[in-house]
């Protein structure tokens, strides 16, 4: 696969300087491309352990568990349920405030299984947990960095006040957080090493990586691969809902938002019915499975970053720890350039050709 160099971007680093590898942009074709290839190797590659697979299947039900709250609150205000919904509204706010957190902890889990599994070494979740419990302060740390890059962005898009320049410069901050974050979790996993540290160890990653590698490491692989997916996805629901609001019309009551031609100041228009009754109840409904589909992609789309990294990691800071059967093979997949890279069985050891 040829990545494209255009768009660069430097990546701040704070305590390590500023790092000369640029963040590049992939186009959009080239995002499905990334993604389609990380979908379709990641897990051949390091083995079909539950264990590395687990968190990834914790965190998308937890994220299904948060989107359906959120939405039933709304069904049940709508319903005039106004008390069971205030608190199924209030569960889904703290969920997703406490999701930066629990994302964490179970990326963190999945990124120390990767390494065990490329030195050889099948562990249980059990053995994960233990590990991530003693890394408990950086797995916080890393917790509120990403909601305070959160709170900082959606600031910048719904101020009024904040110019194309500043929205730009925010988007950026969040490009360059994704990337420092995929390697601050294999950095503190397998080394032990905090935010600080792994901050300013970034330029020191970059000087160690091979030469066969060089130019993958500033790259943000898979970028928004998931908005581009899902915004044909949404707007085929959308006006598949907007039908059906027409069609349900005024048979659902609490739903019914009225006449769209009386909306629209009875606008001429005769190849229009007189009357057109609207529900908003097929779109709400309609928006409610395009977010439990962005969530299942957006968690597997993490996923197999967080496997990507934590390869590219070992790959860069113990080669001599990662077994002879697949580490000739790493270069290729971390480049996205073999169609076929060897699997890792869970017990560690290559499969054979």
């Amino acid at each position: 696969m040829v990545h494209d160099n255009n768009n660069l971007r430097s990546i701040r680093t704070g305590e390590g300087g500023i790092m000369t590898e640029h963040l590049k942009q992939p186009g959009f074709r080239e995002r499905l491309a990334q993604l389609g290839y990380l979908l379709k190797h990641t897990f051949t590659l390091i083995g079909r352990d539950p264990g590395i697979i687990r968190p990834w299947i914790r965190m998308t039900v937890y994220g299904l568990i948060m989107i359906n709250v959120f939405f039933l609150g709304i069904l049940a205000i709508t319903l005039e349920f106004g008390g069971t919904g205030t608190l199924l509204l209030l569960a889904a706010v703290s969920m997703f405030f406490y999701k930066h957190f629990y994302y964490t902890r179970q990326e963190m889990r999945q990124s120390w299984l990767v390494s065990e599994t490329l030195q050889g070494r099948q562990r249980g979740a059990g053995e994960a947990g233990t590990r991530v419990a003693e890394l408990k302060s950086i797995v916080r740390s890393i917790g509120w960095m990403d909601i305070l890059v959160a709170w900082a962005i959606n600031m910048a898009q719904r101020s009024a006040k904040a110019g194309a320049l500043v929205r730009l410069f925010m988007k950026g901050i969040e490009e360059v957080w994704d990337l420092l974050n995929h390697y601050l979790l294999p950095s503190a996993a397998v080394d032990g090493y905090g935010v600080r540290e792994g901050v300013s160890r970034m330029k020191i990653l970059q000087d160690n990586v091979p030469e066969t590698l060089v130019g993958v490491f500033g790259i943000d692989i898979a970028s928004r691969a998931v908005g581009a997916i899902m915004g044909p996805v949404y707007f085929i629901l959308i006006l598949l809902a907007l039908g059906l609001g027409l069609w349900v019309g005024e048979s659902a009551p609490a739903f019914y938002a009225g006449d769209i031609r009386s909306m629209l100041n009875g606008v001429e228009a005769e190849f229009l019915p007189a009357t057109m009754h609207f529900s908003w109840l097929p779109l709400l409904l309609a928006i409610w499975i395009g977010k439990m589909g962005s969530m299942v992609l957006e968690r597997m789309t993490t996923s197999v970053k967080v496997i990507y990294f934590s390869i590219f990691y070992m790959r860069i800071t113990h080669p001599d720890d990662i077994i002879p059967e697949i580490r000739g093979d790493l270069d290729g997949y971390l480049k996205m350039e073999d169609p076929a890279p060897s699997p890792v069985t869970p017990a560690g050891d290559a499969v054979p050709e």
